[in-house]
């Protein structure tokens, strides 16, 4: 139940996404917007919390990545696609995962890690 949850929300904000990005790639200007955007004092505040939570979660990935080139690739990713690269992310996460737990912590790290070994 929860892990339908979790995909199901993932699907939404990948199609949300998808959706505003290509809205806006065919309504506006990206230099001209963006100039507009970033000449704005409010728009530069929204700019930097953005970008804030993007690093956020891309630190989420890269704790949760046991590459390093697959963390790195996955900044380039949320830096340039932003949101839509993190829901990406998240959806692949919990149709790979055993549970939520799994989710958010990865296979390496939830309970089901180690589980293979015999204890002797």
């Amino acid at each position: 139940m929860a892990l339908t949850a979790i995909r199901m929300t993932a699907v939404a904000g990948v199609l949300a996404m998808v959706v505003a990005i290509a809205r806006a790639f065919t309504v506006a200007s990206f230099p001209e917007d963006g100039a507009t955007l970033l000449a704005l004092a409010w728009g530069q505040v929204t700019l930097v919390d953005l970008y804030l939570a993007l690093l956020l979660g891309w630190g989420w990935i890269a704790w949760r990545e046991r590459s390093v080139p697959r963390a790195l690739g996955w900044l380039v990713a949320t830096v340039t696609l932003g949101s839509l690269a993190l829901f990406v992310y998240l959806l692949m996460a919990s149709v790979r995962a055993q549970g939520p737990t799994e989710v958010v912590v990865g296979p390496h790290r939830g309970p089901v890690a180690g589980r293979h070994r015999n204890p002797r």
